[in-house]
């Protein structure tokens, strides 16, 4: 009898940890979950991965499709070494992934949307998680091209957002979004460690309140106090542990739940 296919919930709770990467378990439950809304709505679309390097956040998108969606893992896969790609599609066999999964090798600030499916008759894209090289000017283009290639519900996810080691890559964002006003933050997913950083859902904004709502219900008991405030409107912010902080009388400060 052969293996039954491998889920999403069975690969994050036996298989994410253990592969190389820094993105957070809770953001790869939000993102699924926001995927999964999709469908229920019957929003099509593929999936795309800017640094895509060994798979862990590539695995449990590609695990959240739909049958006859295909997921794209885009990256130069020259660090830590030039076997990181072969180190990816073997994984991708190994779970049974790899007819899923079409690997890109290029540079992300050099391709043209017709590359992945995007423009006029092409393939549109629902999800889009970017994870390229931190640099303000990469994540500018990086977002050009998703917003290029997106369907018109899509979903573009941006990484490492509020870390203390790219703390200029807001900048980048708030000007996108300047550029591109159709475009908004909906939710900020907190990070559970300074390794595991924040992230940053974007939309269309008449399709924001959509997914928002959704979130908020679906994970009620991890919404934050506050929402985050953007120039031209607010987001949904999820947390692992979301608490706010208590001023005391007396100066100190104690964290509420």
């Amino acid at each position: 009898m052969s293996p039954a296919p491998l889920t999403f919930d069975r690969y994050m709770r036996e298989h994410y940890d253990a592969v190389p990467g820094m993105s957070s378990a809770f953001a790869a439950q939000v993102c699924a979950a926001t995927m999964r809304l999709q469908r229920e709505r019957g929003w099509g679309g593929d999936a795309a991965e800017i640094g895509a390097f060994e798979g862990r956040f590539l695995i449990a998108l590609a695990l959240a499709l739909q049958p006859g969606e295909r997921a794209l893992a885009i990256d130069l896969y020259d660090w830590p070494d030039i076997h990181v790609g072969l180190r990816l599609r073997e994984r991708l066999a190994g779970l049974g992934l790899a007819e899923r999964v079409d690997i890109i090798c290029a540079d992300s600030r050099r391709l043209a949307p017709q590359r992945l499916g995007g423009g006029e008759g092409g393939r549109a894209i629902r999800f889009f998680h970017i994870d390229g090289d931190h640099q303000p000017q990469s994540l500018a283009r990086d977002m050009a091209l998703a917003f290029a290639c997106m369907a018109p519900w899509g979903v573009i996810c941006l990484d490492d957002m509020l870390s203390p080691a790219y703390p200029e890559l807001g900048i980048a964002v708030a000007q996108a979004l300047q550029a591109n006003p159709q475009w908004a933050v909906f939710c900020v997913v907190d990070r559970e460690d300074i390794a595991a950083a924040a992230k940053f859902l974007l939309c269309r904004q008449e399709y924001a309140q959509a997914y928002g709502e959704a979130l908020a219900r679906e994970f009620a008991d991890r919404v934050w106090g506050m929402q985050a405030q953007f120039a031209r409107h607010r987001a949904l912010v999820l947390a692992p542990r979301p608490r706010l902080t208590r001023f005391n009388p007396g100066g100190s400060v104690d964290p509420v739940q």
